[in-house]
């Protein structure tokens, strides 16, 4: 026993690196649950191999698109002159022209009519705007004549056709379709339903080039810029790291998730396990490798297991055919692809983020609870975690649905005026699509509540990491 009146040296030695507040070298609690984080990530990197996307199907898919006439490069322009022109009885349109800025096509110059109304972009000269460009799908290699095969005795040009793919195909035209045609000159390729070629056009500036949208890179860029900023401000390396988890997750959605799901793969194993790799990085580079951390991973997994469960179930018995976006029924027509299983994955991906923030919330109060009151019990600790868990999700669930109705105000104030009822309206499925998608997202969060305070309350941290908050 120390006298008394003896100095305590020890409060004058220093901090032990990793002891208190700052330090970096905590004791890491090690036990169970992370045993289990350890299983489940095999698991998922062993799932992200075995779901590794084709590496052509990306290229499959751009040459659907390609088919189809959708434009698959974009460039920048810069509007030089604005006209205003009658076209038609009681109708003014607007002759916009543009130089285009980048490209092949560079220097050149680009015109289109717009009908003027309230959809009609505001252009200055010198607005600078995004043009869509149609790239030539081959070129004419010879012109030969032959007797026309819906008349044996005129003849008809013969076109021979290399694509930029690399096949060649020979197509008679009717009269009058050779005009801008020429050996050498680039042409595009009309294609139907079934992949058969129906026709071909000269490509010029005129034919390849289409208004997108108004150019807003720089200042996105700078609202990025500034939302970066003010993370890092509030957060210092904290923000950093969870920066870097926000670049990761969507760097696992486009790299992976994207494409394994063009690859045919199936849509719930592709959504749990890129949302399991999601949660991993966002977690861990936010809040660290530490007990609380690895606990608030436990509730999200599972509270994940479940949301895709129950979309699965909910697409099947909705009968949900995936189809009640225009965009949805423009990726049908590309080869292989279940649009359903894009909207399933899309429940799942879309519940990932907020069970993050209800299973670190939950997990971090109980170790508070602990550290205010050593003494509780689990079944004490257990209750208390609860009550702040039904606080959170009822203030979660009210954000949830006001995101979804923010984001779906245009198709609410259609359903405000129109004459339907209430029951019709909800069966249609681009609004029954939504309410599902909240429902199901919501119970995942729901269940994350329970469940992780369960987990933090079996599995407590160490008493360094707990003083350390």
């Amino acid at each position: 026993m120390q006298d008394p009146n003896e100095p305590n040296w020890e409060a004058f030695a220093p901090e032990t690196p990793g002891d208190g507040e700052g330090g970096s070298r905590r004791r890491i609690a090690f036990g169970v649950p992370e045993w289990i984080v350890i299983g489940v990530g095999i698991l998922t990197i062993v799932g992200l191999f075995l779901l590794w996307p084709d590496s052509a199907a990306i290229d499959r898919a751009r040459e659907d698109l390609e088919v189809l006439g959708i434009p698959s490069e974009f460039h920048e322009a810069t509007v030089t002159d604005t006209q205003v022109f009658s076209c038609g009885e009681d109708f003014e349109c607007l002759l916009v022209t543009f130089e285009i800025g980048t490209g092949p096509d560079s220097g050149l110059i680009y015109t289109q009519e717009f009908p003027i109304g309230s959809t009609t972009p505001d252009f200055e000269v010198g607005d600078t705007v995004v043009l869509s460009r149609i790239p030539p799908s081959g070129s004419i290699t010879a012109l030969d004549t032959a007797p026309c095969d819906f008349d044996s005795e005129s003849e008809c040009t013969v076109a021979t056709v290399d694509t930029v793919e690399g096949d060649t195909f020979e197509i008679q035209l009717f009269p009058g379709q050779e005009q801008g045609l020429f050996v050498g000159a680039d042409v595009h390729v009309s294609y139907d339903s079934g992949g058969e070629v129906i026709a071909i056009s000269p490509a010029s500036v005129q034919t390849s080039y289409q208004f997108s949208d108004m150019q807003r890179r720089s200042f996105l860029f700078v609202l990025i810029l500034v939302f970066a900023a003010a993370v890092i401000a509030l957060g210092r390396w904290r923000g950093v790291a969870a920066l870097t988890g926000i670049g990761l997750s969507i760097a696992v959605v486009v790299i992976w998730l994207i494409p394994s799901l063009l690859s045919g793969n199936s849509a719930i194993l592709v959504a749990l396990i890129g949302a399991t790799a999601i949660a991993y990085l966002a977690l861990y580079l936010s809040h660290g490798i530490r007990r609380t951390t690895t606990v608030a991973l436990l509730g999200t997994i599972a509270a994940l297991a479940l949301t895709t469960f129950l979309s699965g179930v909910t697409v099947s018995l909705a009968q949900f055919t995936g189809f009640a976006s225009e965009e949805a029924t423009l990726l049908s027509l590309l080869e292989g692809i279940d649009v359903r299983s894009i909207l399933l994955a899309g429940f799942v991906i879309g519940a990932a983020g907020a069970l993050d923030d209800v299973t670190v919330t939950q997990s971090a109060a109980i170790n508070q609870l602990r550290r205010a009151n050593p003494e509780m019990s689990v079944i004490e600790l257990f209750t208390s975690g609860m009550e702040i868990g039904k606080a959170h999700v009822g203030s979660i669930v009210n954000t949830l649905v006001l995101a979804y109705l923010g984001a779906a105000l245009p198709l609410a104030i259609l359903v405000s005026v129109s004459e339907q009822s209430l029951g019709a309206i909800s069966n249609s499925e681009i609004v029954a699509v939504e309410i599902t998608r909240a429902i199901v997202g919501t119970l995942g969060i729901i269940a994350a509540v329970p469940l992780t305070t369960w987990f933090a309350t079996l599995w407590p941290a160490s008493s360094d990491e707990i003083h350390s908050h």
